[in-house]
């Protein structure tokens, strides 16, 4: 029990309770972050000056410490800064303000150690299939799909409860994983797996970013760290947490373990791309008896498995007139997909850009060279990591380029009025494209066709609603590119 939830005694004389709890969170997280270095004295005196609280206070705030291990407290010496090794890792609190002071190092660390201990409790579940755990995670597995479905779940703000019931059913979906386990010794781990999940989609969800100022580039995301939790739930990862379930009820444990590893690898960069996984993957879905699934979820299920087995991503071009905002967006949607993001406008040519920033609109000539450029960056995507590029691509002809270089290519008009993208574009501070040229790009604009493989949406609608407009457009996309939707 945290030291704030615990009761105080009648007539103890402690009315500072909440105090020492207070003063222990601020110091506890001073070591944690490293503000109060390894190896550092601390002195009954010295929290007392620090903290401003009384002697018997400070002792019981270093006790406290002591207790977690992140001091040393010796008598008539006082306290000493402990490593990270000494320190109780799974304390409930010690987790927790890791979390505030070193959120990538602490959530690593949880990944890891659930990669070791759920894929084998899934088999080891599945080995005992214990018939109301079984019944709770095919319970819990359709509730989180149908929560991850729910029209509000990305709203920032109509959106919170939904995502608050789905973090708790998620965590009570893992937690029921590790008591099927029927290992006593995991039980304790369940907290550690809760506050993972739970930070992911209070503290690192996508809809709570401005924009992708604080979104990492996922091209330059190292293989394995976790990513931020995407504006909605990816719907592969409803499938393997349904897949899961469904093997540990057929008594499936290697399918079991394989659709567990399957739920850690969607969330970490690049390791849906591992062969190893997507191996056992495959074997997993050979396993399963997939009439045991509810009628209308079985082939949306064999497809969506499948599909992440084949893995493959279409390129994703996002169009408009300057001042459409292709790249707020460009940069959202490549963050929530999980693939590589690149500026149409890097790859201009130098004198392209002297002529647009004196004014001097581009013909097709001078676009030949910046529309080959960009059909290369196309051409050269890895299926496996996808891409999503801006470009205007103002006329039908530059799109059939960039499409010449991989059919599949998907088409995300963003429309604007000419008076509010002048407006956009003269109040940037530094850019090459002038306001003067906002009416030659309307003059040369050839919306999307009905036979064009695209999407048109408004680019006045909140950035967050085009970027999940956008990927539940894709998620109904199969192999062949449908033909041209209007979904302004």
């Amino acid at each position: 029990m945290a030291d704030s939830d615990r009761e105080v005694a009648p007539g103890s004389g402690d009315t500072s309770r909440g105090s020492t709890a207070e003063v222990v969170e601020r110091l506890g997280c001073e070591i944690v972050g490293g503000r109060k270095r390894r190896g550092l004295h601390l002195t009954v005196e010295a929290v007392v000056d620090e903290f401003g609280v009384t002697r018997p206070m400070a002792r019981e705030v270093l006790q406290i410490l002591h207790q977690k291990g992140l001091v040393n407290l010796q008598p008539r010496i006082g306290a000493t800064v402990q490593a990270l090794g000494d320190w109780d890792l799974l304390d409930r609190e010690v987790i927790t303000w890791r979390l505030e002071e070193a959120p990538d190092s602490q959530m690593r660390s949880l990944t890891q150690l659930r990669e070791m201990i759920e894929p084998w409790a899934a088999r080891t579940a599945a080995t005992w299939r214990p018939a109301e755990i079984c019944l709770d995670l095919v319970g819990l597995s359709h509730r989180l799909r149908d929560l991850s479905l729910d029209p509000d779940f990305d709203e920032p703000e109509r959106g919170f409860d939904i995502r608050e019931d789905f973090r708790d059913v998620d965590a009570l979906f893992h937690q029921t994983l590790l008591l099927g386990s029927r290992n006593e010794l995991l039980l304790p781990l369940a907290y550690p797996v809760k506050k993972a999940l739970d930070h992911r989609i209070d503290r690192d969800w996508a809809g709570l970013h401005p924009e992708s100022a604080v979104m990492p580039a996922f091209a330059d995301a190292a293989f394995g760290t976790v990513k931020p939790y995407p504006l909605r739930p990816q719907p592969i990862a409803m499938w393997f947490h349904i897949g899961l379930a469904h093997a540990v009820d057929q008594g499936l444990s290697t399918a079991a373990g394989a659709f567990a590893e399957a739920i850690l690898a969607e969330m970490q960069h690049g390791r849906l791309k591992d062969p190893a996984v997507r191996s056992r993957l495959r074997e997993g879905l050979s396993q399963l008896n997939i009439k045991g699934l509810r009628a209308e979820d079985r082939d949306p299920f064999r497809k969506a498995i499948h599909e992440i087995v084949q893995r493959r991503h279409i390129p994703v071009v996002v169009m408009g007139v300057t001042g459409s905002g292709k790249t707020t967006i460009g940069k959202l949607l490549a963050a929530s997909l999980g693939t590589p993001y690149e500026e149409g406008d890097l790859f201009h040519p130098p004198q392209n850009l002297t002529q647009m920033a004196q004014g001097i609109p581009l013909d097709d000539r001078s676009r030949s060279p910046w529309l080959a450029g960009i059909a290369r960056r196309i051409a050269v995507t890895d299926p496996d990591d996808g891409l999503v590029i801006t470009c205007s691509a103002l006329k039908r002809i530059y799109r059939e380029v960039l499409r010449a270089a991989n059919p599949q290519t998907l088409f995300v008009h963003l429309t604007i009025e000419p008076g509010a993208a002048a407006a956009r574009v003269a109040s940037r501070d530094s850019h090459f494209m002038p306001a003067s040229l906002v009416n030659s790009q309307f003059d040369t604009l050839e919306p999307l066709e009905p036979d064009e493989t695209g999407l048109t949406l408004e680019a006045t609608m909140p950035p967050l609603q085009i970027v999940s407009t956008i990927q539940t457009h894709q998620a109904h996309l199969r192999r062949r590119p449908k033909p041209h939707e209007d979904a302004t």
